[in-house]
């Protein structure tokens, strides 16, 4: 991983010399490519591939099974079933996402710059968006890699990254993996995007509604809970989500993340699952932030695990 830093050449002090001798500002990089510059497919870099399929959270044996598609999976939420994905575990931090965009604030024709893969310290599916914007300057130019547009900075390009107070969910995934979206569709392609001088693949959830604002400066976390019927140990499908699928896109206040922190539920004796369990409200109170503040009577008891999942849920069948 690449820090993104600032050229900074050290002046040498030669007493009473009127001018420096060479100017010291920029004037090139190998790592801004010209316009029209094809950044490589991740495919021919065996390592960085093997990379991504240990570290992308999904599950290798299910995914080579069903000929590299990501299967959906079921839950309940507000009363009604939701699909979701499973993209393993997650944190609660998220990365950086660079987009260049034009003085208004439009996106330039030019991929979006993620600064970590799978693998990478700080590497997060959850992408904090940064707007690059560009100047006079820019003809094009290509920039592969937080070190390229560290350059570019220094040359004038473009502006230094300011933050949106925005996120998205867009996990990288290996080269070749598509998306079960239903409806007998095709399963979904991924988005190129470009990470560390290649060009990598990455899924993008929620349209919309999927760029969120960030809750007082970090990206918010919910909650789904496992169930185990009274007297057993195992944990039963589906999960039940705290929060279901939002009918707009947001304002300055989250309504969903994928990010959610799992809990044991132990429900009460003869409750029917399917009956009576079909949102986060049959089995708690809470308060307005979201804390639980009592049981319903179907709940005899629960654990807060530390278990935090990626489980992103479908807003619109057919779509990521």
């Amino acid at each position: 991983m690449h820090a993104l830093v600032p050229a900074a050449l050290a002046a040498l002090g030669l007493g009473a010399c009127l001018d420096p001798l060479v100017d010291d500002a920029p004037t090139t990089s190998v790592y801004v490519l010209p316009p029209g510059s094809v950044v490589p497919r991740i495919d021919d870099d065996a390592e960085l591939v093997h990379q991504i399929v240990v570290h992308d959270g999904l599950d290798d044996q299910p995914l080579a099974d069903a000929m590299g598609v990501v299967a959906r999976k079921q839950g309940t939420a507000n009363g009604v079933a939701v699909d979701y994905w499973s993209f393993g575990p997650a944190t609660k931090t998220g990365a950086a996402m660079y987009v260049l965009v034009d003085a208004n604030g439009t996106p330039v024709d030019h991929p979006w710059l993620f600064d970590t893969l799978p693998g990478d310290a700080g590497y997060s599916a959850i992408r904090r968006i940064q707007h690059v914007t560009v100047t006079a300057a820019y003809r094009g130019q290509i920039l592969p890699s937080v070190r390229a547009l560290a350059d570019a900075i220094d040359l004038g390009i473009v502006l230094p990254p300011e933050p949106t107070g925005q996120w998205i969910d867009a996990p990288i995934v290996p080269p070749g993996t598509t998306l079960d979206v239903g409806m007998d569709l095709p399963p979904a392609p991924p988005r190129e995007v470009i990470a560390d001088g290649h060009r990598v693949d990455a899924f993008v959830f929620g349209g919309d509604r999927g760029v969120q604002p960030l809750k007082s400066g970090a990206v918010p976390t919910a909650q789904a809970s496992q169930l185990r019927a009274a007297g057993s140990l195992k944990l039963l499908d589906p999960p039940v989500f705290q929060l279901g699928i939002p009918d707009a896109p947001p304002t300055d206040t989250p309504t969903w993340t994928p990010i959610v922190i799992l809990l044991e539920v132990q429900l009460a004796p003869d409750v029917i699952i399917a009956d009576q369990i079909h949102a986060d409200s049959d089995l708690f109170t809470r308060s307005m932030t979201g804390a639980i503040t009592a049981l319903k009577p179907t709940v005899t008891s629960y654990l807060v695990t530390e278990n935090i999942r990626n489980w992103p849920t479908q807003f619109v069948v057919g779509q990521p």
